[in-house]
């Protein structure tokens, strides 16, 4: 490897990550690799193979080697190695300076890309003409307002993206990343919580990638728009509300699992008890341990209808004090018992 700078970093082409860390004080270094930003698949692990020469009898050891390495994102990987370079040298490095520098040559050459690309654009009069409508879906999504949604969707209306790849499959997929990424935002915006709509996104786009027709895009993309829009409804919050009270029900939705109580809520908001649940009653209408509750049963019915766990694991789970205290709030909440509601919701599935 020839690093040419103090810590640096190598790309395979099996997009693992190699790290480089030069001890001033003696002769040695520290390489760290291979990591990993996503899972090692089956083309990661023909790749990974490849590159180094290893012959395909081991190729179930190293498949199992791969699966146990921590996964770090790229911007992950930078901030380990400068971390490392601080224990070895006693140096800071700024990850800006010392490895994403800005690449002028790549800047004229998009420029140049961009200039071409809108004046053929101009002259055959190919505009893009969708920014309307994605405000109109937008908002729609972050309203929760799904009947005025799926009626904007079907409308006969011509729009035009744009070229976003060399092949009609490859551009529908990547319409549809585009189109997860704001239906995520809006939802998000709507009072839908943080965690659940950037994995629903996740979801969305993989099932995306595993398409090979261009109906199942399609079809994929607006059960995605719809699913955002339905979610925002199921758990309204009212417009305008405070930072403060969007900040408690982040907390207590990420940590439904946990045996919160307002107190918790209150601690890392950092406000007083007194101002915390009265702002909450004022701007939601009920107060934060009936929201907490709530939140418990609503994940309750998510895992009895998409899980296979116990009505034990599911009150363990979600930090219920008895099995017979969950089964009796629950049937006080909806009116039938968690067992027949997961018969119920099977059947329609």
């Amino acid at each position: 490897m020839n690093f040419t700078k103090n810590p640096d970093y190598f790309i395979a082409d099996s997009f693992s990550y190699y790290g480089y860390v030069k001890s001033l004080k003696t002769d040695y270094c520290i390489i760290i690799g291979p990591v990993f930003s996503t899972p090692p698949f089956e083309s990661t692990l023909h790749a990974f193979m490849h590159e180094w020469a290893i012959h395909g009898n081991v190729r179930e050891q190293i498949s199992n080697f791969l699966a146990t390495i921590p996964q770090l994102s790229f911007y992950q990987f930078l901030q380990t190695l400068s971390y490392l370079h601080f224990c070895l040298n006693d140096q800071e490095v700024n990850l800006t300076t010392q490895f994403i520098q800005e690449d002028t040559d790549m800047i004229s050459k998009i420029s140049a890309i961009h200039s071409n690309q809108l004046n053929d654009r101009k002259e055959n009069q190919r505009y893009h003409n969708t920014y309307h409508f994605e405000r109109e879906l937008m908002r729609y999504i972050q309203e929760g307002d799904v009947a005025k949604l799926q009626k904007l969707i079907s409308s006969p209306v011509y729009l035009s993206e744009g070229q976003l790849a060399d092949n009609a499959l490859r551009q529908s997929k990547n319409i549809l990343i585009s189109a997860v990424a704001l239906a995520m935002r809006s939802a998000i915006a709507g009072g839908m919580n943080t965690e659940e709509a950037y994995s629903l996104s996740d979801v969305y786009i993989q099932e995306g990638e595993k398409a090979q027709q261009l109906s199942q895009i399609a079809d994929l993309n607006q059960s995605m728009l719809i699913d955002y829009a339905k979610r925002v409804a199921k758990a309204k919050i009212p417009q305008g509300m405070s930072k403060e009270i969007f900040d408690c029900v982040q907390f207590i939705t990420n940590h439904i699992n946990e045996p919160i109580h307002v107190d918790d809520v209150v601690a890392n908001i950092g406000r007083s008890r007194t101002y915390l649940t009265k702002r909450f009653k004022d701007e939601l209408g009920f107060d934060i341990s009936n929201f907490i509750m709530r939140c418990r049963l609503e994940e309750a019915k998510s895992l009895l209808t998409f899980s296979e766990k116990s009505l034990s694991e599911i009150s363990n789970y979600l930090c219920f004090s008895t099995q017979a205290y969950f089964q009796n709030v629950f049937k006080k909440k909806y009116g039938v018992t968690p067992n027949q509601y997961r018969k119920d919701t099977r059947h329609i599935l």
